[in-house]
């Protein structure tokens, strides 16, 4: 996994509204995030595994949830602009109420390995007590 292009200025706001320093080990990938697209990534894929532009994405939320997670103390309001800058790049406009996003940071919040409170803490405050938006989040991580 890379960081993408647009995730950076994300991560610098919360790297300096945390006033910590912010390192992310990313998976080997052969693959040049900036030689790279969206469109380009299917090509790459085999078909019988094509990768669709909602699992890209799903992959971008969930990356950058474990990795926010994984470094940051957790502040609802930076992680929301991260968020929010993903889901726009990619169309979504209201990602609390999208329920690929939701599952995606499911997917994040069990990949930071966060303990069980932890992650019931952030679960329900990401999504402001939503007892639906909580429950979508709650399949993404059971997933």
């Amino acid at each position: 996994m890379q960081i993408k292009p647009y995730l950076i200025p994300a991560i610098i706001v919360v790297s300096l509204a945390q006033g910590c320093s912010f390192s992310y080990s990313s998976k080997s990938s052969s693959k040049s995030s900036s030689s790279i697209s969206k469109s380009s990534a299917s090509i790459l894929s085999s078909p019988s595994s094509s990768i669709t532009e909602e699992e890209l994405y799903q992959e971008d939320i969930s990356d950058y949830t474990t990795a926010y997670l994984s470094n940051t103390q957790f502040d609802r309001s930076s992680f929301s602009i991260g968020i929010t800058e993903i889901a726009t790049a990619n169309g979504v406009t209201s990602w609390e109420h999208d329920e690929a996003t939701l599952i995606a940071i499911g997917r994040g919040l069990k990949e930071a390995g966060l303990p069980e409170g932890v992650y019931q803490t952030y679960k329900s405050g990401i999504v402001n007590n939503n007892p639906l938006a909580m429950d979508i989040i709650q399949q993404g991580y059971d997933e």
